[in-house]
């Protein structure tokens, strides 16, 4: 029993077990059975990556009867061109318009998420950078108890305290001369 490659578009898609349906293009529009679309880790490190799209030109390779069979995974075509064309750079957009891309050539990783951000972490976080670090937003809050700044602090405008300002010899800005 041997198997082919075959071409089609994905007509359903089953997110709890992981299986799509392909409408086969070499079986005038037949559609498959489901179909196991593979990933890269199942046991102890689980990973799930997003599901192909319903319409998304993929190849399948089946068995004689069409019965049995997997996803290898989604073609570009000149209906549907890949995103970027650059050698250097591994590029994901989706389908909410949010991009990761990592051009290696430039050295240069870009997110650039439309919708909220959060970085959760049960432990410390270190932040290094070889060159200035530049954060631009409308605001910021900090929630942190205690903020120790080693080196030198520059403020370029006004500075607006609810609390006592203490420096290291126990003066306060409430006292008088």
């Amino acid at each position: 029993m041997g198997v082919e490659l075959e071409y089609g578009e994905v007509s359903a898609v089953d997110y709890l077990t992981c299986r799509i349906r392909v409408r086969l293009d070499d079986r005038d529009g037949v559609e498959s059975f489901w179909l196991n679309v593979p990933q890269r880790n199942s046991q102890g490190t689980k990973r799930r990556p997003l599901m192909p799209e319903i319409g998304e030109q993929v190849a399948v390779l089946l068995d004689e009867d069409g019965v049995g069979g997997v996803y290898l995974g989604g073609i570009y075509s000149t209906a549907e061109p890949p995103p970027v064309v650059d050698e250097d750079t591994d590029y994901v957009r989706y389908s909410d318009g949010t991009v990761v891309s990592y051009d290696r050539a430039a050295g240069v990783m870009t997110l650039n998420s439309v919708g909220e951000l959060v970085v959760k972490c049960t432990r410390s976080v270190t932040l290094e950078a070889g060159q200035p670090v530049v954060v631009m937003a409308p605001s910021a809050t900090l929630r942190i108890p205690q903020v120790t700044l080693e080196g030198n602090l520059q403020v370029n405008g006004n500075i607006n305290a609810t609390g006592a300002v203490m420096d290291a010899g126990g003066n306060s800005n409430h006292h008088s001369h």
